[in-house]
């Protein structure tokens, strides 16, 4: 019957809505040599995982929308950083998973979506964790290396070398985690 043609066509698009999808993308880095990035969007669990691949200055950083918060592990910093998503500055998962896809497809795109973020290494470790309020993709993350609460600032006009991490969405919808040392 029609009823059953359309509640199939339903179902299978809305199982492919609510999927897992992977995405990897190879772009080059500024050295002359390549950079890998695995884009990770599980929808039923509203987040969205990134690994980037480039040695120690790899890092994941994981976009929590249900809990909304996003982390990043740091690999040569062995440390991972959290902040409170501010759902105005942070595009929608719907909208990360197009940019990614588009990136994959057309390897050209590029948005300056950026934000800077500050922690300072001294008062910003957060001593006593409550993993509920952050949900366990974070908790897996980061629940074995010190985790650090940074805030979103304005861009500073002049950053010293290696005092920022870059980590997110490369090219798409990146973050600077810097050190605060002024504070």
């Amino acid at each position: 019957s029609v009823f059953q043609v359309v509640f199939l066509v339903l179902a299978i698009f809305g199982t492919q809505s609510h999927g897992y999808e992977v995405y990897n993308i190879i772009s080059p880095n500024n050295n002359g040599g390549n950079l890998q990035e695995t884009v990770s969007i599980d929808n039923q669990k509203n987040i969205a995982i990134v690994n980037v691949h480039a040695g120690s200055c790899s890092s994941t950083t994981i976009f929590d929308y249900k809990h909304g918060y996003i982390a990043s592990r740091v690999l040569s910093r062995r440390a991972c950083y959290i902040l409170k998503m501010n759902h105005k500055a942070i595009p929608s998962l719907d909208q990360l998973k197009r940019y990614t896809y588009e990136k994959q497809a057309m390897q050209s795109i590029f948005s300056d979506k950026y934000l800077w973020v500050k922690y300072n290494p001294l008062q910003s470790l957060i001593m006593h964790i409550d993993w509920f309020l952050f949900g366990s993709p974070i908790r897996e993350l980061c629940s074995h290396v010190p985790l650090y609460k940074g805030e979103v600032f304005e861009k500073p006009h002049t950053v010293g070398t290696g005092v920022c991490s870059k980590v997110g969405f490369l090219g798409i919808f990146g973050l600077s985690i810097c050190a605060d040392v002024d504070a």
